[in-house]
């Protein structure tokens, strides 16, 4: 009595069912989702992202924080070559400066760029990891700028690879809260109705009286900036989102066939809510929490951007184009790039999301 395939609109909206059925409506799902070109590119996009957060210290050729004031503004691919002094093949770096007289100066010695070497000491996952092997590196005392440097001479690759780890830290806690408070309240507004539902719906539409950027800055002033306040205020400005969601899909299930069954056995009303109800309702929850991510970083970057989210020298993205943005006519690069991964990985989250909004409502399927 707890499975009925035509809750979320069919079989093939049903990954989480049971039996033979539940095993056909999975791979049904599953080889639409994975045959959509839309799908292919977003989990490319998102499954790059994770793999860089994942071996961030390792990827990153040098420290994020650290600053090299002769080397400031350097700009993306200079000093680098792909033949060496002698005419070798492969990539050689030679130094760069920058002269407040001359602008940017190259040296004349070339060093070879090798892969898997040691650099600086990194610690990772709370002091769990810890080692000196890089990625790549440079086989002498010069550094490769692969994007350029920004106003302190520090590397940009290195920033925006751990100002990744950041932004998904952000969106994860965000997320968590706006779903662990938001399909709670919608749940128990959309399945018990009456006096209960009108109370909770007024308070929503109260939240829902504001943009979601606007009520996360009014929290963020309210608690203060720094980015634990940030994810506090996100997921705050979330939970309006999850609890209408909820509370529609509750809605459309509450009076089905296996509901009034669980009634009638005599299960009190909790447990089939948790037991018979939540469990119909969850392929929304999964789409709205893919494109949720999406709208998490966004805000993350614009309350950085503003100045109320992460403070310097945290690698933080929207921290980053701010910076950037004093910077835009001698050195465009340092706010380009960190404009471009918050673009590429808003755009990743969502092209998922829209992906699993197509495998798993069986109306759109084709």
């Amino acid at each position: 009595m707890t499975e009925d395939p035509t809750a979320l609109g069919g079989e093939t909206a049903r990954p989480g069912a049971t039996g033979a059925k539940g095993r056909d409506a999975r791979k049904r799902w599953r080889r639409q989702l994975f045959r959509s070109p839309v799908a292919v590119v977003g989990f490319s996009i998102i499954g790059f992202f994770l793999v860089v957060v994942a071996f961030a210290p390792f990827i990153a050729p040098y420290s994020p924080t650290r600053q090299t004031l002769r080397s400031t503004y350097v700009p993306p691919g200079i000093g680098v070559s792909l033949r060496g002094p002698e005419g070798q093949l492969g990539v050689w770096v030679r130094e760069v400066t920058r002269s407040p007289s001359a602008g940017v100066v190259v040296g004349e010695d070339a060093y070879p760029v090798r892969l898997l070497v040691r650099g600086e000491r990194w610690t990772w996952f709370f002091g769990l990891v810890s080692s000196e092997w890089k990625l790549f590196g440079v086989d002498g005392p010069v550094r490769f700028y692969v994007m350029g440097t920004d106003e302190q001479g520090r590397d940009l690759l290195s920033r925006l690879i751990h100002g990744a780890w950041i932004s998904l830290f952000i969106g994860l806690i965000a997320i968590s809260i706006g779903a662990g408070i938001g399909v709670p309240v919608g749940a128990v507004s959309g399945f018990y109705a009456g006096t209960t539902d009108l109370v909770i719906q007024r308070l929503i539409d109260i939240m829902l009286a504001f943009p979601g950027i606007l009520l996360a800055i009014v929290l963020v002033a309210t608690f203060g900036t720094g980015l634990r306040n940030v994810m506090i205020a996100v997921g705050i400005a979330a939970i309006p989102i999850y609890a209408r969601l909820v509370r529609g899909s509750v809605l459309s299930v509450r009076n089905r066939e296996y509901v009034e069954a669980a009634r009638a056995l005599g299960l009190r009303s909790l447990p089939t809510l948790v037991r018979h109800v939540l469990p119909n309702v969850m392929a929304p929850i999964i789409v709205q929490s893919s494109l949720q991510m999406a709208i998490a970083i966004l805000f993350a970057a614009g309350l950085g951007f503003l100045g109320l989210g992460a403070k310097p020298p945290q690698p933080e993205w929207g921290l980053m184009l701010a910076r950037g943005r004093e910077y835009l006519a001698v050195a465009p690069h340092v706010a380009t790039f960190p404009g471009l991964a918050i673009v590429v990985v808003v755009l990743g989250f969502n092209l998922v999301g829209d992906a699993l909004r197509d495998a798993l409502d069986p109306r759109l399927a084709r």
